[in-house]
């Protein structure tokens, strides 16, 4: 391919950025044969390089086909991806995704993948939360009919930290497209779009939150048009299941029937036997309401009556339909029960305080009216069910129901959906207020003499700055330090390891007098002078007065 002019190269970048880390690579050189498909495949291997300029234009050319990480450091993507791979090539039906596209005016680009599939690329028009993508992504699996376990990206919506090295672990790319000109973006007519088009139709199709907030409530009304009034307040997936039940080919029967009665007995407690006995004529063709007679549903409801495990989210057809970011919030929806609703939790805002944020999130009250605010001192405040129920409580005056734990990783799920970064004031992060008291001592008095010293002045000796660690923590703690001191040294060393920095258990102040030693000062800091000066600590911007907290 020819040599791609900067701008589009540029455009390509800023669409398709992610973790710049490291970057994935398809090594045909060593590609393997597939047993059932007889396809060649490539080696998919990590570079644990920075993602550079220089190699997206590699890709572009067609000289080394690399993948991205949507998922940035800080949990956050600009595009994302449904991988359309059909067990069938021959008889892949491409028009009806396109077609279905059009038809529901999805922000969705379709691109061909190198196996001759599809992906089905959303691009924002900033860094969100990659939750929010993978949710809106997964929201659209059943109009396509596709199954729950079909692939999206980003496959991971935060990194984690390799637990032995620290540094934080990449996860799985996706590949990039127009390698060398090929895996081309598709037009409705069938036609391919150059990588020039490409980058228009992009910036014709960017989506907004509240594009995406919008458009999946008006999919919801669509998808909802023509429903049983009963199923209002309840689980989409039924709602949208008795749509097709009365179809001959239904195979479901069993657990839509098991999942009704345990919505109905919520919903209609005194009257819910007859609903569960009158469902069968209601919602499945003649042929098999008919197998559903009096002595069936009772063995079944026997049955069911014992079971505890509430609504079968992950079975099919279930699964298939599910909507668990629409259904969290149903009076009788996946987090029903005995017990109670668990209350609607929106709004979390992760206040990005260095090394240790800090979170809130809003809770609406049993009324459904009032709101709380719930202030969490650190993550696991806000991910562990006993924690952030008391907390709740704290806040807003009541605590939530006790809930299983696919439920509460469900209640997770959408809460960090609303995820929003806040920076705090400026010089308030831990990393600037250390930096400034440090700055302050190593720029402060000098000790002149051994007692001085000891009383916590700063020794310059052959361009190194000693101080007594004590006396800098007692600084820090005068600032509204929260932290303890064996966390201080840790960020110290983090921090300013390029200034040689050292705790040392003792140092002598030097003294004048030849054969006369002064006492040792112990547990003393050794920084390197010259290399601090070039320590650059970049202080928060605001961009809102409404973000200082």
């Amino acid at each position: 391919m020819a040599c791609v002019d900067r701008i589009t190269m540029q455009e390509f970048i800023k669409i398709f950025n992610g973790y710049r880390h490291a970057y994935g690579i398809a090594d045909w050189t060593n590609a393997v044969v597939d047993p059932e498909s007889g396809k060649k495949k490539p080696v998919y291997r990590w570079n644990y390089e920075e993602f550079t300029d220089v190699i997206y234009q590699e890709h572009l050319e067609g000289n080394i086909s690399v993948g991205i990480q949507p998922t940035n450091e800080k949990g956050s993507a600009i595009f994302g991806v449904i991988d359309v791979d059909p067990k069938q090539y021959e008889n892949f039906d491409k028009q009806f995704y396109l077609e279905t596209i059009q038809e529901y005016k999805l922000p969705l680009i379709p691109i061909e993948s190198k196996s001759g599939g599809l992906h089905l690329y959303l691009f924002m028009n900033e860094f969100v939360q990659s939750t929010v993508i993978v949710s809106f992504l997964s929201n659209l699996l059943p109009l396509f009919n596709l199954k729950p376990d079909c692939e999206i990206f980003p496959k991971q919506t935060q990194l984690t930290k390799d637990p032995e090295t620290g540094i934080l672990k990449p996860g799985q790319f996706i590949n990039l497209p127009y390698y060398g000109g090929q895996r081309k973006a598709v037009n409705i007519d069938g036609t391919f779009f150059t990588l020039e088009q490409f980058i228009k139709v992009v910036d014709a199709n960017i989506a907004t939150v509240e594009e995406l907030k919008t458009l999946t409530e008006d999919m919801e009304k669509q998808s909802m048009e023509g429903v049983d009034e009963d199923f209002l307040e309840g689980p989409p997936c039924l709602a949208l299941i008795s749509k097709i039940s009365n179809q001959s080919g239904f195979d479901g029967k069993d657990r839509f029937m098991y999942n009704y009665h345990v919505f109905v007995k919520m919903k209609y407690p005194d009257t819910w036997e007859q609903k569960v006995k009158n469902a069968p004529v209601k919602y499945f063709a003649r042929e098999h309401a008919n197998a559903w007679d009096d002595n069936k549903l009772k063995q079944k409801t026997r049955s069911w009556n014992r079971s505890e495990k509430g609504y079968t989210c992950n079975e099919s057809p279930i699964s298939d339909f599910c909507k668990k970011g629409i259904c969290v919030k149903k009076k009788f929806g996946i987090l029903a029960g005995s017990k109670g609703q668990y209350p609607v939790l929106t709004n979390l805002r992760k206040i990005d305080i260095e090394p240790d944020p800090e979170y809130e999130f809003d809770v609406t009250k049993p009324d459904g009216i009032g709101k709380a605010t719930v202030h969490c001192k650190t993550i696991e405040h806000v991910t562990d069910q006993r924690k952030r129920r008391n907390s709740i409580a704290k806040a807003a005056g009541f605590p939530p129901p006790i809930i299983k734990a696919p439920e509460d990783q469900t209640v997770l799920e959408t809460l960090f959906q609303t995820q929003k970064i806040i920076n705090p004031p400026v010089g308030t992060s831990p990393k600037e207020k250390l930096h400034d008291v440090l700055h302050a001592k190593i720029n402060g008095p000098k000790a002149m003499n051994d007692a001085s010293f000891k009383s916590g002045t700063v020794l310059i000796e052959d361009g190194y700055a000693y101080f007594k660690f004590d006396k800098f923590y007692d600084k820090l703690k005068s600032k509204n330090w929260k932290h303890g001191e064996d966390k201080t040294g840790v960020m110290m060393k983090t921090n300013y390891k390029h200034c040689d920095i050292e705790f040392l258990e003792q140092k002598r102040y030097p003294t004048k007098e030849k054969g006369k030693y002064n006492t040792p000062t112990k547990n003393v800091v050794c920084i390197s002078i010259e290399q601090f000066e070039d320590v650059k600590i970049n202080h928060t911007k605001l961009k809102h007065n409404t973000e200082i907290m």
